[in-house]
């Protein structure tokens, strides 16, 4: 008889379960993503050329809550990932001095605002090397709403990145360009 009243229950319980996932589904919509549905580069400069870069491996998800109309967006990016396609580079990036990959080997993006329009931003908080501050990033989302570009702006200084020796902003410049594109994930 206990097992009768359980498989009643469950049955019961089903349609309960599945239409509250579904409610829950309705409410947010976005995206994850990661490097396999997309890129992400840096560009900065040493004696006033440019330097590119990106980082192989990163994921991260974008929602919006449409009972509040806050998107959320989160990233998270593996430093040691980074590739200059330049080996010696590589590794002078990840030492110590720069982006100290051993000790800190994610960097990470958690929006506190967003706003949603034709060119969209959101403010957040950036750490980079157990450094944590203000920052925005400015994105358009495409007209079917499954893919995303945009860039943020920052200071390498204020995060440490570059110290010792390399903390001069003469030969190495302090301005870094991040760019982005980001399609949902099948």
């Amino acid at each position: 008889m206990k097992n009768f009243d359980r498989k009643r229950l469950g049955v019961r319980l089903l349609p309960a379960t599945l239409t509250l996932a579904l409610c829950v589904q309705a409410s947010v919509a976005g995206f994850g993503f990661d490097q396999s549905t997309g890129t992400l580069s840096f560009v900065g400069s040493y004696d006033g050329e440019p330097i590119e870069g990106k980082f192989k491996q990163f994921k991260g998800s974008l929602s919006i809550d449409a009972s509040s109309k806050s998107p959320s967006l989160q990233v998270q990016i593996d430093v040691s990932s980074l590739d200059t396609e330049y080996g010696e580079r590589d590794d002078m990036l990840k030492s110590a001095e720069w982006f100290d990959t051993a000790r800190f080997p994610q960097a990470t993006f958690t929006s506190t605002k967003c706003v949603v329009a034709a060119t969209s931003s959101c403010e957040g908080t950036l750490s980079i090397r157990g450094v944590s501050k203000p920052s925005q990033v400015s994105f358009t989302m495409a007209a079917d709403g499954k893919s995303m570009k945009g860039s943020a702006k920052l200071n390498r200084r204020d995060f440490g990145v570059g110290s010792g020796e390399w903390d001069e902003s003469g030969i190495i410049g302090e301005a870094i360009s991040v760019q982005f594109k980001l399609a949902a994930k099948p």
